[in-house]
């Protein structure tokens, strides 16, 4: 480091690096609208935040009509429809690029909207030029954040129903699943998606053939360096299919009621055609969880691998 220079921030537990709380955009926006606390739920409406909700009368969505919805979160999005157009196309596009053989697939619906939902951890995490995590992050980029949580829902239902991941889907398909499926509904609550199906069919074309969108005319070029969200995506990733897999194994463990809690961690468990003892398995869970920290506090630019993860904290992240 040379002298004068700051010496990178420093590196952030796993935790913190894959969630979000309270964190909100330009004008104010929870990120997480109404899941996120309810603290700050309070804070935003105290801030002058609107947060109007409306009975859906979506003719054309059975699955949706007459739910409650976040009509607010929708206004916001429309405003800045056209960004967030251009912002799946761009990132699409240069997904393409990586795998160009995953556009238009169950796959690369998954792997796209999955990028926009890590869009803004690498944006508030990074130690270079970070976005502060209130006031500060463009409303666009909380939008595309936003659909893509509910994308990447369906996305992940959908290529675990299906033989071939690498499958050509259309706009159509996609939509038929998600509302045959009660992805438009959020189980928890009952509030469905606000978003017109027209437009929600425009922000899947923007993904899956870039129809009506052009990625040229996108901010995000200069807001995120794709090869660093690519490196981040690919890692979180490959924690989120570790973490599948030891939920799996765990819930198998336990859903018949066979093993005492005392004797859990001393249980054989077949994984893959491998038998562990669950101790050594979690073990290997919990190491695989610091490697991703440090790989990914590493792509970040962050000084350090972060905190050393123990079991708790590493199992509070599933």
């Amino acid at each position: 480091m040379a002298a004068g220079e700051e010496a990178p921030p420093r590196g952030l537990a796993l935790e913190r690096l894959l969630t979000l709380g309270d964190h909100t955009d330009e004008h104010g926006r929870l990120l997480l609208e109404d899941s996120a606390s309810r603290g700050a739920q309070k804070r935003a409406k105290r801030s002058g935040v609107p947060m109007r909700s409306e009975r859906c009368a979506y003719a054309d969505s059975p699955s949706r009509l007459g739910g409650e919805m976040n009509v607010s979160a929708y206004e916001a999005l429309r405003h800045d429809l056209s960004e967030v157009l251009n912002g799946f196309s761009w990132l699409a596009e240069r997904y393409g690029r990586v795998n160009p053989s995953g556009r238009s697939t169950v796959q690369g619906l998954l792997d796209v909207s999955n990028l926009g939902t890590n869009l803004p951890l690498v944006l508030f995490h990074r130690a270079r030029n970070p976005v502060p995590a209130h006031g500060a992050l463009p409303s666009a980029v909380a939008s595309i954040f936003k659909a893509s949580r509910g994308i990447f829902s369906a996305a992940i239902d959908l290529l675990n129903r299906t033989s071939d991941a690498g499958a050509v889907i259309t706009v159509a398909e996609v939509v038929g699943f998600a509302e045959a499926n009660g992805h438009f509904r959020r189980r928890e609550t009952g509030r469905v998606c606000a978003a017109p199906t027209r437009l929600i069919e425009r922000v899947l074309e923007a993904i899956l053939t870039g129809a009506g969108a052009d990625p040229s005319r996108s901010s995000l070029g200069a807001l995120v360096d794709f090869e660093e969200l690519w490196a981040f995506y690919v890692r979180q990733s490959s924690f989120s299919q570790a973490s599948s897999t030891y939920r799996f194994v765990l819930d198998n463990l336990t859903a018949a009621g066979d093993v005492a809690p005392e004797d859990l961690f001393g249980a054989s468990v077949q994984v893959q055609g491998r038998t562990w003892r669950f101790d050594a398995f979690t073990q290997a869970f919990v190491d695989h969880a610091n490697v991703v920290q440090a790989e990914l506090n590493s792509v970040l630019g962050r000084a350090d691998p972060g905190p050393p993860l123990t079991m708790e904290a590493a199992l509070r992240v599933l």
